[in-house]
């Protein structure tokens, strides 16, 4: 038996004793719907009978507890942390309160990771979880989310959590095609470089980011980057080094995992390569080590030098951020990266659907899917009918 299968078979039988069974209709109707208006939530769950009880209200919170990863899921959690702080400068009715349950991605992804969710869900009984931006942690939370009603908020840029159309799963963070688009074009039109060396993992996400950005320097008529592959569990810095002798790249790409983005660019510049370095969002992560960013309205002004670059919202500059940017450096000495903004603004989401909506899993799924043009940390957060957020990017630097 599968996992999914599994956890499909113990939400029927724990919610059997917390809810009455949904009555048999002569027509019922589906449990989604795809059509012109994108997808929606159609199935049970918003009656007051499926309201989460008691006083405390978990928000289940993915993400890497420990391993090399562990500094990426301290960031997450720091911001997360803030958010319910700030919040509850705002009660909630009925004298309630919100805390975080927290879950260690850090396992095999099927294996346990589902234990992991699977706990979160039926046990901390969470309103919604929030993942980290592992594309793979992502897919197995939505599954089994989808299959037993629980809103998701990603970090993950992955666009195929939301292509398969299924009414649970929100993304926050932008689109590796977006992303891609931004790049490539700083690269090509911006900067007029040819050679570009694109060092991915191989794994889910380095291989989505490295086919978005090859098709972003298709379609700008660019010629064909050379392309590494890393084994994510033992990135090999020789071939990188070789690669670099034998191409002369006037720009690098990396599409990877915080910790080996960090171990390349060392190797990098301690090889004394000094060529402009882009990243994708999860790469520029904490335990990339580079923490400070600069303001977004410098970056125009060191466009000519070679630095180190990654993307974030086009509104990362706003007051809102920044003083969310003093107050986290503050409390954990380091400058929150765009991932640590987003995790922010998704514990904010998510609690201030509970205000409107009450404990109800369903009934805050529908607030969530009907948010436009919401100023966050992150930036405007507005979700498309599949669950995407279309906010803009540009491009900051890194120290």
């Amino acid at each position: 038996m599968n996992l999914i299968a599994l956890a499909g078979m113990l939400a029927v039988v724990r919610s059997a004793a917390a809810a009455p069974a949904q009555k048999e209709k002569d027509s019922p109707r589906p449990y989604s719907s795809i059509g012109s208006q994108g997808v929606s939530y159609v199935g049970p769950g918003r009656e007051a009978t499926y309201d989460l009880t008691g006083p405390i209200i978990r928000i289940g919170l993915l993400a890497p507890l420990q391993g090399p990863r562990k500094a990426d899921g301290k960031a997450i959690i720091a911001a997360a942390q803030l958010a319910l702080h700030d919040a509850s400068r705002r009660p909630l009715p009925g004298g309630r309160r919100v805390v975080l349950a927290m879950g260690d991605q850090s396992g095999p992804a099927w294996g346990r990771l589902g234990d992991v969710i699977i706990h979160l869900v039926l046990d901390e009984h969470v309103i919604a979880v929030v993942t980290s931006a592992s594309g793979a942690t992502t897919h197995l939370t939505e599954q089994i989310g989808n299959k037993i009603g629980v809103p998701i908020l990603t970090l993950s840029t992955d666009a195929t959590t939301t292509q398969i159309d299924l009414p649970w799963i929100f993304r926050l963070g932008p689109s590796d095609a977006l992303q891609a688009k931004v790049i490539a074009q700083d690269i090509y039109r911006a900067r007029g470089l040819q050679r570009v060396l694109l060092v991915t993992e191989h794994d889910h996400d380095g291989r989505v980011g490295g086919e978005e950005f090859q098709i972003a320097a298709r379609l700008l008529g660019a010629p064909r980057p050379a392309c590494l592959l890393i084994n994510p569990l033992q990135p090999d810095s020789d071939s990188l080094l070789a690669l670099l002798k034998t191409k002369s790249p006037q720009a690098i790409v990396f599409w990877a995992r915080s910790e080996n983005a960090r171990k390349l660019l060392q190797q990098i510049r301690a090889g004394g390569v000094h060529t402009p370095i882009y990243l994708s969002q999860e790469a520029a992560q904490q335990g990339l080590g580079l923490g400070f960013l600069l303001p977004v309205a410098a970056v125009g002004q060191e466009r000519e030098s070679p630095g180190i670059w990654t993307v974030a919202s086009g509104q990362a500059g706003s007051p809102l951020r920044e003083r969310f940017a003093r107050r986290y450096q503050l409390s954990t000495g380091m400058f929150p990266t765009p991932v640590a903004a987003e995790a922010y603004d998704a514990v904010q989401l998510i609690v201030q659907g509970l205000r409107e909506a009450g404990p109800n899993r369903a009934r805050v799924r529908d607030r969530i899917a009907s948010v436009r043009d919401s100023s966050g940390v992150s930036g405007t957060i507005s979700f498309d009918d599949e669950g995407n957020n279309r906010a803009s990017l540009r491009l900051v630097r890194l120290r």
